[in-house]
């Protein structure tokens, strides 16, 4: 991979978001690789003038997992976490290439046909973390309560509506992408099988969104890997997803979220990936994580550092 000209790769993190150790682990990939790549680990905060003039000389590549808040360089090619709104992510992965769930903005006095959409559709804000505000609700319920839903609003937190996907014995499915490459991906299984008989089991079954109350396990299945190395085609300067896939009972995937925003990286954060290491799952080592993401960071900036 190497060539002689030198380059500056600059990883950023934030605290909480990510162990800086994480990052160390991969510095040390990509000089191993790459001797004429020189590495960075700087915080999210303002350089110090004399660190932007020496980056400012050579070619650079910057990643942060999350959106820039301070960090700024002269020079080079920025990938960074970017917050999108639920329906530009659809949009971006449908032209991906990916299976997507049918899906609508929903405006006061829209109506969804039972017939089309199915018994049951998922309703979710627009701007939202953590499937907060997600609902599944019943179509005929929705069309009668039309009139009581705001209208769209360009630039609002609107709602999306999805057709139900669902599996009665597994939840979604996260896998983590850096550029093309998957760095995880975990299946979680419901601890008994889904129902949608009750106003309870609907909301019960959020589960099927997050990861809360069923049981994680490593998947990778071929196929479904390999669509998920196609979406970083659509997402621009995000470097990192992390993609939620939801299987119908045929076992069919469908792309529901890309989750660009970058607060995902559950190696270490303080969110869920303490916990897990606590627990005993290190999700890095199941496809060799830090390895993989050096090496595509590599070959990243050896052909478009700026």
């Amino acid at each position: 991979m190497s060539s002689s000209e030198p380059i500056n790769l600059v990883l950023i993190y934030l605290p909480g978001i990510l162990d800086v150790e994480d990052f160390k682990k991969i510095a040390l990939r990509v000089r191993a690789n790459a001797g004429n790549i020189e590495v960075y680990i700087h915080q999210d905060r303002t350089p110090e003038p004399a660190l932007i003039e020496h980056l400012a000389r050579n070619r650079t590549l910057v990643f942060s997992p999350t959106a820039l808040q301070a960090f700024m360089v002269r020079r080079g090619r920025v990938y960074a976490g970017r917050p999108m709104l639920k329906s530009e992510q659809l949009l971006r992965l449908e032209l991906a290439g990916v299976p997507v769930p049918a899906w609508s903005l929903v405006d006061r006095g829209k109506r969804f046909d039972p017939a089309v959409w199915g018994e049951y559709v998922v309703v979710k804000p627009e701007i939202s973390s953590g499937a907060r505000g997600v609902e599944i609700v019943r179509t005929r319920a929705l069309n009668d309560h039309g009139a009581n839903v705001e209208r769209y609003e360009r630039g609002g937190n609107n709602l999306v509506l999805q057709k139900l996907i669902f599996n009665r014995t597994f939840g979604k499915i996260r896998i983590q992408t850096l550029f093309d490459e998957v760095l995880f991906a975990r299946r979680f299984r419901f601890p008994e099988a889904a129902r949608f008989d009750t106003d309870a089991d609907r909301l019960n079954y959020q589960r099927l969104f997050t990861t809360d109350n069923v049981k994680g396990e490593d998947f990778d299945a071929a196929d479904v890997l390999a669509l998920a190395k196609r979406c970083c085609t659509t997402f621009d300067d995000v470097a990192m997803l992390a993609l939620d896939v939801l299987l119908d009972e045929a076992g069919k995937p469908f792309f529901i979220e890309a989750n660009p925003g970058g607060n995902t990286w559950h190696f270490s954060s303080a969110q869920r990936g303490q916990m897990l290491r606590a627990r005993g799952t290190f999700l890095e080592k199941q496809f060799g994580a830090f390895e993989l993401a050096g090496d595509v960071l590599t070959r990243r900036a050896l052909a478009e550092a700026l």
